[in-house]
């Protein structure tokens, strides 16, 4: 009879112990935790482009508006992803003009500086009309 008595102990308190969230949450008298989430998105300057008339004077235009800290002068002639690599290298320092790539007329151009951050490859594309910088890569010094 005892030994009836432990088993049926033993087994009301593993059914006790082996209930499942679900009948927990039903049977407890706190409201479950809600959450909240607002997202706000960013606010964006659009700044229009303005092509150059010529890959030189766009990859100039670029570097020194890099040079001077002007991320809204370096959107005007290159696109944000050229923009943000060049931005998040850091200050240029100095910059030395390496040279461009002469290639057949209307394909993009490759101009190649030596900064205090690094090698920067800009590349300037036809674009409406003139050039713009559409990729810039920073290498490390």
């Amino acid at each position: 009879m005892i030994r009836r008595a432990a088993v049926f102990v033993c087994a009301v308190a593993f059914i006790g112990c082996s209930s499942d969230a679900t009948s927990r949450s039903a049977s407890s008298s706190s409201p479950a935790p809600t959450t909240t989430t607002t997202t706000t998105a960013p606010t964006t300057t659009t700044v229009p482009l303005a092509p150059a008339s010529a890959p030189q004077e766009a990859a100039t235009s670029f570097v020194n508006a890099w040079r001077a800290g002007d991320r809204d002068g370096a959107l005007t002639i290159a696109f944000v992803a050229a923009v943000d690599a060049v931005f998040a290298a850091g200050e240029p320092g100095f910059l030395e003009h390496r040279g461009c790539n002469r290639p057949p007329p209307d394909t993009p151009v490759l101009c190649v500086y030596r900064t205090a951050a690094g090698e920067l490859q800009v590349r300037a594309q036809p674009y409406e009309g003139g050039w713009i910088i559409d990729q810039a890569i920073v290498s490390a010094a």
